[in-house]
């Protein structure tokens, strides 16, 4: 798919301007792991792509047009009207849509936060901080994909998962973090978990219960 392609060139351009700022979220997280782990697998079931920008995005010194590189590449802002205005946080190309998301501010109760250094805006979202404290690259391509270790990526889906209001979106995120338990570093997942925070912890082990509960742990 072509369009794969592309995404691999916004990639090349957000490194340009924002390599250690940034990394990929959701299912391609998945995806791309197998890179680096070959005898991980895990099939995609959705296109979308997140991008987690780090809050510093916000106030870095660069000027760069992202929206119109993604204009370039196939894909166009879809327009969403909010109580401050418009959200041009996803752009949706023909089968892949890619999605901004930003560490939310304390105290932020907006739904879009707008980047002008990057002529986008991005969705804040509570816990993705969490996905950018430990950063591994993989290259694919020639280009080095920033990704969450997968320790990281393990303990924030079991973070958001009691957070969804969607059962299917829960089973998903539950599951999700089991899988990438394949490949986890046993050791750090055992001081990462013990060092979170109280409200962290506390939904971190509800889902660790509710997994025990399926059979599945």
């Amino acid at each position: 798919m072509i369009e794969i392609d592309n995404v691999l060139k916004v990639i090349d351009h957000l490194n340009r301007h924002l390599r250690g700022y940034y990394v990929l979220g959701g299912s391609w997280v998945l995806y791309f792991y197998r890179f680096k782990y070959p005898n991980f697998r895990y099939a995609l079931r959705t296109l979308d792509i997140d991008f987690v920008f780090s809050l510093y995005v916000k106030s870095k010194k660069i000027k760069f047009n992202l929206q119109v590189a993604l204009e370039n590449l196939g894909f166009f802002p879809e327009i969403v009207g909010t109580a401050t205005g418009y959200s041009y946080a996803t752009f949706k190309g023909e089968n892949i849509d890619i999605e901004f998301i930003i560490e939310e501010p304390a105290g932020y109760k907006e739904r879009i936060l707008k980047l002008d250094n990057l002529n986008i805006d991005a969705t804040p979202l509570p816990f993705v901080s969490d996905l950018l404290e430990d950063i591994i690259y993989i290259n694919v391509k020639g280009t080095e994909i920033p990704l969450p270790s997968p320790e990281r990526f393990h303990i924030h889906k079991w973070i958001v998962a009691q957070r969804r209001q969607s059962y299917v979106k829960k089973q998903n995120d539950l599951i999700q973090g089991l899988e990438v338990l394949k490949i986890c570093n046993a050791n750090k997942i055992q001081e990462l978990t013990q060092n979170l925070k109280r409200k962290r912890r506390t939904l971190y082990q509800k889902s660790k219960e509710e997994i025990k509960g399926l059979e599945l742990y």
